[in-house]
């Protein structure tokens, strides 16, 4: 009886593991997308003007993402490239 149990066991892995990767390939569709609607109001927010380029938009991103582990590295000013001018205000 155990040994049947322990074999039955172990012929229901595959079918556990594929569920597990199906359920898993759906959930990171949806947080993808959830990402890729979410860019544009984040760039927005951050004052970054989107490039046209993927690569570059990537250059940014990643840019963006190293600015929370070392803020005040010179090699920060990279980002500027893609900060958004905006409207200037002449000094009082």
């Amino acid at each position: 009886m155990l040994w049947g149990t322990i074999v039955l066991l172990l012929l229901l892995v595959p079918v556990w593991y594929r569920s597990a990767v199906t359920s898993t390939d759906e959930w990171a569709a949806a947080v993808r997308a959830m990402v890729n609607v979410g860019r544009k109001p984040l760039a927005d927010a951050m004052c970054l003007v989107l490039p046209d380029q993927l690569a570059m938009e990537r250059d940014m991103w990643t840019m963006v993402s190293r600015l929370s582990r070392m803020p005040y590295h010179e090699r920060a000013s990279a980002l500027d490239r893609y900060r958004d001018a905006g409207p200037q205000s002449a000094p009082p």
